[in-house]
Order: C-alpha cells, then structure tokens, then sequence
C-alpha cells in the first residue's frame, strides 16, 4: 500500500494532463465500461439485488481507477495506483470501527448480507448553514433520539455577526465554536461520548481540521472528513487533510460526490465513479469509511429513484467483493414541518438499510435552508430498525418504495421547503412542537399501513 509520501511523490512526478482533457477521457471510458459490464439503471428497482450487475460494477471501477488514476489539480498529474496497490489497500483496510467513548460507543462494519448487522444511524444536518443562536438547540434535537447512534454538526456560516469566508481566519473560530457547542449539546443529552463524524463541517478548506485537532474539540474517537473532488481528483487542500490525519489519532472518512448527468454519465456511469472513488481515497488516503454521496445533475436530492439505484448498486458491489464501513448521504428535496420529508427519510431509509449501506445523515432541503430537526432523522431510524428486524426483502422493498416515492415526487420540480427550527420545535425545551409531531405520527402510520413493521 502506498505511503502518504509516495502519494505526494506521484502528485508532482506523475503523468501531465490537462483537467479538460481528463475529463473527456473519464467520459468516454465510462461509455466503454458501462457497456462493457453490463450496468443498466432501471427505475423500477431503486435497490438493486441483480448479483452479477454489481459484481461487474466492481470490475469495472477496479479498470478505470488502472486506466484514469486520481487526478491532482494543483500539478494537473496523475497519481496512478495498480491494480494490486488498490486491491491491498480496500482488503487491508478496517472492516470494523468501534467509534465514539465507553457507554456511547458504536461500531459500524464494513456491511456484507446476511450478516445479522444492521446500519449504524448517523444523524445530523450535514453541510447546512445554520444560525448562531439556533445551532446548539438544532444539534441537541439529534443528539436526543436513542436511535441515532453517531452525529454530524451542522455548519456555522456567521460567527459574531460576520460571514465566514473560505480560506479566511473565522474558518477557524467557526470549526472551533462548531466542536465546543457540539460537545455541549452531547452532554446535555446524555451521550457525552457519542462519535462526532465529519466534525468540521463549518469549515471547506484544510483550516478547519487543523484548527480542532486537540481532545478538547475532535478527539480521538472522532472522525473528521477528506473529500474526493469531482470526478476523481484531489488537490493540495485535500492532500493537506490526509498529512493531518497521518499524523493525529482520530478517523477518516472520503467524501465522494458523483454528479449522475456530469463528466460521468448517467447514473450507471455516476455508479462506476462512486465505487472508483472508494477504491481510490482508500489507496490515496488511507481513510477507514467512506461517504458517498450521489448528486442529481437537476434535482440534487438523493431520493430521486436515480440517487437511490446509484448507491444501491455500489452497496450491494462492495458488500459482495470488499465490505468497507459505507455512509450513503440521505439528502431530501423538502424540509421540517412536511409530510414530503418524512416520506423522502421512509424511502431513503429502506433503500440504504437493505443495501448493506450505514447512513450520513438527513440534508433537509439539500443542505440549503436550516429547516431542519431531529424528528425526521427519528422517522427514518425507525424505518431502519423496521426493515432489518421484519427481514425485508429487496422485492418487498422496491414495492414500498413505489408507493412513498408517488408522495413526494412532486416536489422536485417544487420543492416543499418546509419551516425553519424554532417554527417546529420548542426551542427551550427541545422537543417538536404538536403540529409537526402529528403530521408525524400520520405519516407513520401511512407507512405502517403500506408495509413498515415499526416495533416502537
């Protein structure tokens, strides 16, 4: 496996190429694979359980990581890998991580069927700008729901009244006042030990993450986050996180955001990238889990049918060939206050869990507006729990699944923004307010009746 150093050594001495030029040769490549494997999207089946297909995806991302490498803008070279250095590093890696401290501690495994093992739950409202004064009260929302078992802040975009800019110094103060409320709202809940995943979130540069390495802010049983850059590159921000994480004791997880209508293709190639990416930042950046995140070209959201099959199909391919610990990004078109939302969370949840996927998390409204709250992160818990305890099937899940997509496709050309935090939850206390709990509970019900055993 190669060494971080090596990595840098490829970064300045590896092939030269021009970014246009990679990309159109991602382009055609994915074409000839796609072909070549067999991957075939087909809306009528969002979870995909077609054996062969997936175990052909994995192929396929194994030859275009040989033939594309990672690409790093900075020097536009390639840092290439063979096909041995990627197959050490995925089999090498950790299949089990025991995260977070003493009674709050979780594990999350790299998934494979049959198993027994259920997602691990994270929760939060990752990549949303949240308000100074409300963002305490929106984190101890999640951090309150039992079935949550790891948490991801939100982001700070303001800090004393003033903008926090990219590469600017209140990048620091922001990802610092991120980790200290964090905590707090862990303690006040209880589960002062709870993994933070991604911490960090308030911050898009390498500022962030140097600015919290200290046990008082993300400690060691925390994980902080390296993103993959579309499609496939990296940079020297990116590269700047991966010397950080050599060198300090916390996890690491990949962020990887195949666009499904970009450079990539549709999305059975948006599906190739994804699973190359893995393949990729665990040779490059030797991280222990992975976030995968599909982005719709139009939409976004990741609970259109499209996002759904994406990471479906990546699940089933790594859970068949090389279990790796997964997190697949749950952001939802709607916000808080809205039956849409609770449905998009119902249908994420099914399609991840039967999968062999953990979760990133619920993105109210793609991460845009702070109309967000715990009680959606509940709803999609409990599906979860639902669907593993009652043995759904792939079939049976793709039923349900038809069912609450007609509930909330409308609003993709629409969206259902919702209401902001303070409008759906009593601030003081905590706790969702009788409208929104309502509309919960009817929705649970509505979904109850199409075939979720919830057991709470």
């Amino acid at each position: 496996m190669a060494s971080i150093f090596e990595v840098l050594s490829r970064a300045e001495n590896g092939p030269y190429i021009k970014e246009d030029e990679y990309n159109m040769k991602l382009f055609k490549t994915n074409k000839q694979l796609i072909k070549k494997y067999g991957i075939r999207y087909s809306k009528e089946t969002p979870i995909v359980f077609d054996k062969e297909m997936a175990d052909g995806l994995f192929q396929a991302a194994l030859e275009l990581c040989e033939i594309m490498g990672m690409m790093c803008v900075d020097t536009s070279r390639i840092i290439n890998f063979t096909r041995e250095e990627l197959l050490a590093a995925i089999y090498q890696t950790s299949k089990e991580l025991l995260l977070g401290a003493g009674k709050d501690s979780r594990v999350m495994r790299g998934r494979r069927f049959g198993d027994g093992n259920k997602m691990t739950v994270c929760g939060g409202c990752p990549g949303t700008p949240l308000p100074e004064e409300l963002f305490l009260p929106i984190m101890l929302s999640y951090a309150k729901e039992p079935l949550i078992d790891i948490i991801i802040p939100g982001s700070l975009v303001t800090i004393e009244g003033m903008d926090v800019k990219t590469g600017g110094p209140l990048e620091i103060r922001a990802c610092r006042q991120e980790m200290i409320w964090m905590r707090e709202a862990l303690e006040r809940a209880g589960r002062p030990g709870m993994h933070i995943y991604a911490a960090g979130e308030s911050s898009a540069t390498e500022l962030g993450t140097l600015a919290i390495c200290n046990d008082r802010m993300m400690r060691a049983t925390d994980s902080h986050m390296i993103p993959v850059l579309s499609e496939l590159k990296t940079d020297y921000a990116r590269l700047s996180r991966v010397m950080t994480g050599l060198e300090y004791p916390s996890f690491t997880t990949s962020l990887i955001d195949p666009i499904i209508g970009g450079f990539a293709g549709g999305p059975e190639g948006a599906a190739i990238v994804g699973a190359a990416g893995i393949l990729l930042s665990t040779a490059a950046y030797n991280v222990q889990m992975h976030c995968m995140h599909a982005i719709h070209n139009k939409y976004i959201s990741v609970s259109t049918k499209e996002g759904m099959w994406m990471d479906s199909i990546i699940g089933r391919a790594f859970a068949q060939n090389a279990p790796v610990p997964i997190l697949a990004d749950a952001w939802v078109t709607t916000g808080s206050g809205t039956d849409e939302v609770l449905y998009e969370a119902a249908a994420l949840a099914i399609s991840q869990e039967l999968s062999m996927l953990n979760t990133d998390s619920l993105g109210s409204t793609n991460g845009i507006y702070p109309n967000c709250s715990g009680l959606e992160n509940r709803l999609f818990a409990e599906v979860v729990d639902a669907a593993f305890h009652q043995g759904m099937t792939p079939e049976k899940g793709n039923e349900i699944i038809e069912k609450i997509y007609a509930k909330y496709c409308h609003c993709f050309d629409n969206p259902n923004l919702g209401l902001p935090f303070n409008k759906v939850y009593d601030v003081k206390l905590v706790t969702p307010k009788e409208e929104w709990l309502d509309r919960y509970k009817r929705v649970k019900a509505d979904l109850a009746g199409m075939g979720i055993n919830f057991r709470y």
